[in-house]
């Protein structure tokens, strides 16, 4: 009785689940700035509750924004941006700013 009441919960949760991400797709060739990912592609696209993800072009997802991190931070599928994450060599000791990637990211979590 119980494997029934669990898989009967999994079966709401999942058809509640919005399954088509909007996503934003970036390639370090048409961006324009400064490039701040050692991959060459990334796609952006909103989850939860303002939480923004970063699927890059070597097959790894990334927590972006600080409400991503908080709610994957137990997730193992969910990587750390920091590996990939360009320092500034403009400025020593800084890394390259993301922040239009997570802005044009909430903007897709408004439009939900």
């Amino acid at each position: 009785m119980r494997k029934l009441y669990f898989l009967g919960m999994m079966f709401l949760a999942l058809s509640c689940t919005n399954t088509t991400l909007d996503t934003l797709k970036f390639t370090k060739k048409e961006f324009v700035g400064k490039w701040p990912f050692a991959v060459n592609k990334m796609e952006v696209y909103c989850s939860g509750y303002a939480e923004i993800y970063g699927k890059a072009s070597n097959g790894k997802t990334y927590a972006l924004n600080g409400a991503a991190k908080g709610a994957s931070h137990d997730n193992p599928s969910i990587s750390k941006v920091e590996e990939i994450w360009l320092d500034d060599p403009d400025w020593d000791g800084l890394k390259i700013s993301y922040g239009e990637f997570i802005s044009k990211g909430l903007v897709i979590c408004g439009d939900k």
